[in-house]
């Protein structure tokens, strides 16, 4: 039997930015469209990236699962497009982070092109280049990223490399201190919520639709028997619903959001429905 390999911090969230490249190029008739500086954007990050993980401060985080993966991208450059296209759970998951990563830029876009007085946070922001794209193209003064400080730190050092704009790391209390004088307006959370207890999850979602204007926020639904703890039921969504004003906006929203990303998800993988039968991401936006 073959041995599992072992994770470390870094190599979820290096994997995540690494096969999100290719998986945008397969599967771009399905993902919300990005622009060419955005494009560009992420190789030169990949790139970078990968020289920052390999620096020796870095790789105590690494587990194996993360120092294979480096090493198959220097030997072969084909290689994450190999197994965003056939590896165990890759092109599953890549996929994910391709529409992860084009629905939260085409977000951004819509709400802070063209006016550099938005501020934004990417909360959980891995090591995504999305918020030093966003912030780099638009030459954006205000953009924010939270995550481990581990992370962060290698977050920093790969939007160094690139070069432009590097987004400041901060902490959850800064975002809520500099959200209720006004000095951030955006909050970005994708894939990050259902890691968290769902009272953490539901206090940080009460907090931000009371003092921040524009949210996208991904959340999981339980859709069968085997329950995920961090997931919601139907019971809690109706609680929060009693609780939030203008609600109708909001669900309407939701829907429209959640029904476009499943129905990419699924014509991108139409065999492959299985991966949403236990859970469900649901989107909520204003």
């Amino acid at each position: 039997m073959a041995q599992k390999l072992s994770f470390g911090l870094m190599d979820i969230p290096m994997s995540c930015s690494l096969f999100m490249e290719p998986a945008l190029e397969l599967h771009k008739q399905y993902t919300s469209p990005i622009s060419t500086f955005a494009t560009e954007y992420i190789h030169e990050w990949n790139i970078a990236l990968l020289d920052v993980m390999n620096m020796s401060c870095m790789k105590h985080h690494l587990g194996q699962v993360g120092q294979k993966i480096i090493n198959g991208s220097i030997h072969s450059s084909a290689y994450l497009s190999r197994c965003v296209e056939g590896a165990t759970n890759v092109p599953m998951h890549s996929l994910h982070y391709a529409l992860r990563f084009s629905e939260s830029a085409r977000f951004l876009s819509d709400k802070v092109a063209g006016n550099t007085t938005h501020s934004f946070v990417d909360l959980g922001a891995g090591l995504s280049p999305l918020a030093a794209a966003i912030q780099t193209e638009y030459n954006m003064p205000g953009a924010y990223i939270i995550d481990e400080p581990e992370i962060m730190d290698a977050y920093v050092r790969t939007a160094e490399l690139v070069g432009g704009r590097i987004p400041m790391p901060i902490t959850w209390d800064d975002a809520k201190e500099m959200s209720m004088q006004h000095t951030l307006d955006t909050v970005i959370a994708m894939g990050v919520l259902h890691y968290m207890p769902l009272d953490e999850q539901i206090k940080r979602m009460q907090f931000i639709n009371s003092h921040v204007p524009n949210f996208m926020l991904e959340i999981k639904y339980n859709t069968g028997s085997a329950k995920n703890d961090n997931a919601f039921d139907l019971h809690q969504l109706q609680s929060l619903r009693l609780q939030v004003g203008s609600i109708q906006t909001l669900e309407t929203t939701m829907i429209q959001n959640s029904l476009r990303y499943l129905s990419r998800f699924i014509h991108a993988m139409p065999n492959r429905r299985y991966f949403l039968e236990k859970s469900r991401s649901l989107f909520l936006s204003r």
